[in-house]
């Protein structure tokens, strides 16, 4: 998962709430460095959280998040794309394509495409600029410097906190945050509304800096050999006592570096 360009760490763990009920996982992620056609590495990053009250949400997390993961990847490696070829457009587009084969797989099961409702954040960083986008809550976050974190886009609760909006809705696009960063971005962290309330300062509505500096110092000074193990540590931080007894759904992190800051 990892790269010479991108360390990585990412996992999705079941919350306590959802072993208590017998429930899947219904948060998703996929990561990757892909390249351009011109040979740049970009990293990809995508999250997604199954609604809470969707028959197949744990299937709707994983269908969006491979889905847009793929698309973006395709984009990057055509001839002339890069990341400033994902614009609005492009991404409406993209979620027409993923509603389109929410609504097949939904008449196949014999369900409705809103059994397969989910939110969605996603990243593609650059080597000189990056887009962002998203559909409900969680949160990106990414590192000014060392000291220094902020979000791109506040969590979309809409008028209530436990209300938000899913990348199947009928409404989608006038929900979908968009942006492009014209500058080089070394650090990126993306999660799921589990993390929100350890993640983010509510009454500041910022990043909470305690909570991404640790993490990210381990990712960037891990030695090569033991990259591939630090997304088994996350899972396995991500499910520990001292983050369940702080929430209980599930959860999704992943967080990615590309060099000293």
């Amino acid at each position: 998962m990892s790269s010479p360009e991108w360390r990585l760490a990412a996992a999705s763990v079941l919350g306590t709430a959802h072993v208590d009920l017998g429930l899947p996982c219904q948060d998703a992620h996929r990561c990757s460095v892909q390249r351009t056609s011109g040979g740049e590495p970009v990293l990809i990053a995508v999250v997604c959280d199954g609604a809470g009250s969707a028959a197949r949400a744990d299937a709707g997390a994983q269908l969006a998040s491979q889905i847009i993961h793929d698309e973006i990847a395709a984009t990057l490696g055509a001839e002339g794309s890069g990341v400033r070829g994902i614009t609005q457009g492009w991404i409406e587009e993209r979620l027409g394509r993923f509603q389109a084969a929410v609504a097949a797989r939904a008449e196949a099961e014999g369900c409705q495409p809103k059994d397969f409702a989910c939110t969605l954040l996603a990243a593609a960083v650059g080597p000189d600029c990056a887009a962002f986008f998203q559909i409900g809550d969680g949160a990106i976050v990414i590192g000014e410097d060392a000291e220094t974190y902020r979000w791109i886009f506040w969590p979309d609760h809409g008028e209530y906190e436990n209300v938000t909006f899913f990348a199947t809705g009928p409404e989608t696009a006038d929900h979908l945050q968009f942006e492009l960063v014209e500058r080089r971005i070394d650090e990126v962290a993306l999660f799921s509304d589990g993390l929100q309330r350890l993640a983010l300062h509510y009454q500041t509505r910022t990043a909470h800096a305690g909570f991404f500096k640790p993490m990210l110092a381990t990712l960037r000074a891990a030695p090569a050999d033991a990259l591939e193990s630090l997304s088994t540590q996350l899972a396995a931080y991500l499910s520990s006592p001292a983050v369940n007894e702080r929430t209980d759904d599930d959860k999704t992190l992943v967080l990615a570096s590309r060099g000293a800051l």
